[in-house]
């Protein structure tokens, strides 16, 4: 292990931020200064006076020597903030993670396209049934699921993913040796075998309630789209969703009833402009994907629609995602005369909004 592998373990013990390391070297400082100070301790004014002594403690203990021997013990990557196998898009976050620990395949880190999906503990048997789907559904068109591996919506989306050969990489609050909650020990052997568990946190620690907070910044910035399945308002989910939003994500809430505080949060995230999650085709198409299911299971015009409503559709059915604007010109209708006809298709199930201000269909001629 060499000296910079041993600064990075030890200033990832004291949770030491990316911003703080980048002063520390920025100062002219070298790794052995935050251990062993010349005249001047730029360790502790830079990190303080309370880490800087932690983290001298754990180096006079050989903490760091011994750390990195038990991750090479147990099979474990350590991927470094500096190393070219770092996951780009963390670099994002203003708080990077120093270092990953890594369980299982760390090249899956960079596998796109990753969807991430998370929600609440308490699920209902709404949210499991949409997870579950959800989980299939990556498993089955090639896409990294990333999650938090908790009970609840996390482990029913990554166990329905592995069980149906697809790939996922679990982001815990513990160490990556820590199976927490202990009824998913059998979950994490195999997201281990087909994808990754993953941590910034060392290895032994437990699940300190600051922990869950601080590792979903990682979930939000490895999702390319991120699901939010069930969330009451204030919950860790919605934690992800806003981090998600402000890395310029793509979010995505699976509607719920207006009175379940599980969707509490779902429902507020599609009133500020979230897509609303209808269904796994409206998704893959949104991935350009389009499935020959969707294709075929597209129901025909009803009989008796007017001519107009029949105008709608059918340019619905050939452009999908529209806009209000757009769809009028191309019906020639006016926009108020559109909007009427809009809202009884949709009262008919016809039509639906896919995104803010955007219509689609699942109706053919």
């Amino acid at each position: 292990m060499d000296e910079r592998m041993k600064m990075l373990l030890l200033l990832n013990y004291i949770n030491a931020s990316s911003a703080s390391l980048a002063k520390f070297l920025l100062a002219g400082a070298a790794p052995s200064d935050l251990w062993a100070p010349g005249k001047t301790d730029p360790a502790k004014s830079i990190f303080g006076e309370k880490k800087a002594l932690a983290l001298r403690a754990a180096n006079a203990e050989a903490w760091a020597e011994r750390e990195y021997e038990r991750a090479s013990k147990l099979g474990l990557t350590l991927i470094c903030i500096e190393d070219e196998t770092y996951p780009e898009v963390l670099c994002e976050l203003k708080d990077a993670p120093l270092i990953l620990y890594v369980r299982g395949s760390a090249a899956i880190l960079h596998k796109r396209p990753r969807t991430g999906v998370v929600g609440t503990r308490r699920m209902s048997r709404y949210g499991k049934a949409a997870a579950k789907s959800i989980g299939e559904m990556c498993a089955g068109h090639g896409m990294m699921l990333v999650s938090g591996g908790a009970w609840g919506i996390d482990s029913e989306a990554q166990r329905a993913c592995c069980e149906n050969g697809g790939v996922t990489a679990a982001v815990l609050g513990t160490g990556v040796d820590i199976s927490y909650p202990p009824a998913n020990a059998s979950l994490f052997e195999m997201i281990a075998a087909r994808g990754a568990l993953v941590s910034e946190f060392s290895l032994g620690s437990r699940g300190a309630p600051w922990h869950f907070p601080q590792r979903n910044r990682i979930i939000a910035a490895l999702s390319e789209k991120l699901i939010v399945v069930e969330a009451p308002v204030k919950s860790g989910s919605m934690i992800t969703a806003r981090t998600a939003l402000d890395l310029g994500r793509e979010i995505w809430a699976v509607p719920g009833q207006m009175d379940s505080a599980n969707s509490e949060g779902t429902n507020r995230l599609i009133y500020d402009g979230a897509f609303p999650y209808i269904s796994n085709e409206v998704f893959l198409s949104s991935c350009g994907i389009n499935t020959p299911k969707s294709a075929s299971s597209q129901p025909a015009f009803p009989d008796d629609l007017s001519p107009e409503d029949k105008k709608i559709l059918s340019v619905l059915s050939e452009k999908n995602d529209m806009t209000i604007d757009n769809l009028s010109i191309s019906v020639k209708m006016s926009a108020a005369e559109l909007l009427k006809n809009i809202a009884l298709l949709s009262a008919k199930g016809l039509v639906f909004m896919s995104a803010p201000g955007r219509y689609s269909t699942k109706c053919k001629q």
